[in-house]
């Protein structure tokens, strides 16, 4: 069993609840912060009140409060950019420097590469006009210890609320499975990571966490090790090349030889 994860304080997670509810049969289980607890044959469904990425080991939480078991947190969200894009996204969650949005400093949470990847190839396949669909990098808390990852709409109100938004994250949930590949770390280019994506697409590759550009001053060997370890042990890494150069490529490519971490390219991979 896998739990999803929504909140009462976000438009996104409302509009997605709302539709999965109509998806499957759900039974109520219990109460959780004073809501139903939903079961279908494959989920739990736990709905919160405040911001869930500072719901700093809430899993621990509904553990004790309901004694269920799950194995993965999907947690339903909204995405908000400055630039407004309308989108679609997948993320793992942690940060590799300061805590300044949940979470613990430079300390990411567990991930299900093979079930994250996935959940952006079906969203791909869910995709609606309008809306593009990425992965994002590493970012934000809650601090964790369950295997974790955002699946959101962005990223004013009109997308939160949108209906059909709502409708192919809830459909992707639903038609999730997971599909095992080699586990990797994506590496490089900005926070929507467009390569990391693109291959993600089209080889048999799972990705775990994803280290941005910007994010190179704060990675040092010790976070790439414990991201591995996160990442279901991943031994290999993809380095985006045309997105991380110069010093910053030179460092995380000591980094991972010193890990013995294999860097790969798409000529390594077999298509899907």
């Amino acid at each position: 069993m896998d739990l999803i994860l929504t909140s009462q304080d976000d438009l996104a997670s409302l509009n997605i609840r709302e539709k999965l509810l109509t998806m499957d049969n759900w039974k109520k289980v219990g109460v959780f912060q004073n809501f139903p607890v939903y079961k279908s044959e494959r989920y739990y469904m736990v709905h919160i009140k405040g911001p869930k990425i500072y719901a700093e080991n809430v899993d621990r939480g509904i553990r004790e409060k309901l004694g269920i078991k799950f194995e993965n947190i999907i947690v339903a969200s909204k995405h908000r950019s400055k630039a407004e894009l309308r989108s679609l996204t997948v993320h793992p969650i942690g940060n590799w420097g300061k805590a300044e949005l949940g979470g613990r400093e430079k300390c990411v949470v567990l991930t299900n590469p093979h079930l994250m990847t996935q959940a952006l190839r079906i969203l791909k396949k869910n995709q609606i006009e309008g809306y593009s669909v990425s992965f994002e990098a590493t970012h934000h808390g809650p601090y964790l210890e369950t295997p974790t990852f955002f699946i959101e709409i962005g990223s004013t109100e009109n997308e939160w609320r949108d209906e059909k938004a709502g409708e192919a994250i809830a459909r992707t949930i639903m038609e999730l499975e997971e599909r095992r590949y080699a586990p990797a770390l994506g590496i490089g280019g900005g926070h929507y990571m467009p390569r990391i994506t693109d291959v993600a697409l089209k080889y048999q590759i799972s990705f775990g966490h994803m280290i941005p550009r910007y994010a190179m001053e704060f990675i040092d060997e010790d976070i790439v090790r414990r991201a591995c370890k996160k990442s279901d042990d991943c031994q290999i890494a993809y380095i985006h090349r045309k997105g991380l150069k110069g010093e910053g490529r030179r460092k995380i490519e000591n980094i991972l030889s010193s890990l013995g971490i294999k860097v790969v390219s798409s000529k390594d991979l077999q298509e899907l």
